[in-house]
């Protein structure tokens, strides 16, 4: 490996009188007195020391609030939309407790299918118990049925 040694020729583009000096310095220790040390490291020190923090300005405040106000609205505007029915949310709550088949109506095929379901011995879960019986049976299917067929009051006939 090469040392800067190794390079001092005359093809070097530095003056001859300052690589004699820079041989000279590096034989010469230069003295520095100890009240310049340290008040060359103590300014160092007041200099990297951490301070107090600033205070932020009026308008990184004002950027604060905006932020804070529009994540609020966004956080009530989602909870608006996901939470009104027929949201992806609040998806149960579009259809009638008796609409079985989830077509958006209670009529006798809710009836037939629950009916369906009992008769091939399958027990449908206690959420199917329409009457409130505390079992679901026939008179659940029987129920179902009494609401399809129910005319509105004032309704023609």
């Amino acid at each position: 490996m090469a040392t800067n040694r190794d390079n001092d020729s005359a093809d070097s583009a530095a003056p001859p009188g300052l690589i004699a000096a820079l041989k000279q310095s590096q034989s010469q220790r230069v003295f520095v007195p100890a009240t310049v040390d340290e008040s060359v490291l103590r300014a160092a020190r007041e200099h990297l020391a951490p301070g107090k923090p600033r205070s932020p300005s009026p308008v990184a405040y004002w950027f604060r609030w905006l932020a804070f106000a529009t994540a609020s609205l966004l956080l009530c505007a989602a909870g608006f939309w996901l939470t009104r029915p027929g949201s992806l949310l609040n998806r149960a709550s579009v259809f009638a407790r008796e609409d079985l088949n989830r077509d958006g109506r209670v009529d006798i095929l809710d009836a037939f299918q629950l009916a369906r379901q009992l008769q091939s011995g399958a027990q449908p879960g206690a959420h199917f118990d329409l009457n409130g019986d505390g079992v679901v049976d026939q008179r659940d299917a029987e129920t179902i049925a009494t609401e399809a067929v129910k005319l509105e009051k004032g309704g023609r006939s």
